[in-house]
């Protein structure tokens, strides 16, 4: 291939793999908000199961449905970065509250089943930090 067909195709191989770095945080972020769905909801449904707290089964309940909800945001093409922070907070605030009824229940088997949805959780916020830098960074800098 003759060097000036390289340089004219150079911008194009730079916009595609800047697209390709924000198309995989999507996606990693969408991974995680699946995962975290799935493990709150396995840990509501043990919940029920064993006779937990009505309140931390409902809380259980509320997180699975935010994460849910932000997954359904991240895939929408009509949302904004505002609203999948909106999104974000809701399922941030429905975390810190089931994990409040965790640590209040002092119990090593609750901590152990909350352990998956914290993981997600936890690289979900670590995803979303990384995304804001990025564009702190790159489209807005």
């Amino acid at each position: 291939m003759p060097v000036s067909t390289i340089r004219s195709m150079t911008p194009i191989i730079l916009a595609c793999s800047l697209a390709g770095c924000v198309t995989t945080s999507s996606g990693v972020l969408t991974t995680s908000a699946q995962r975290l769905e799935h493990s709150t909801y396995n840990l509501y449904d043990e919940a029920r199961a064993e006779g937990v707290s009505d309140r931390y089964s409902r809380n259980a309940q509320e997180l699975a449905e935010e994460a849910r909800d932000f997954r359904h945001t991240l895939s929408d093409r009509k949302a904004d970065d505002d609203d999948v922070q909106e999104a974000f907070h809701e399922l941030s605030r429905s975390y810190h509250a089931l994990r409040d009824d965790v640590e209040r229940s002092r119990s090593a088997a609750v901590d152990r089943e909350f352990k998956p949805v914290t993981q997600a959780y936890l690289d979900i916020e670590r995803e979303m930090r990384d995304h804001r830098d990025y564009r702190d960074r790159h489209i807005r800098g």
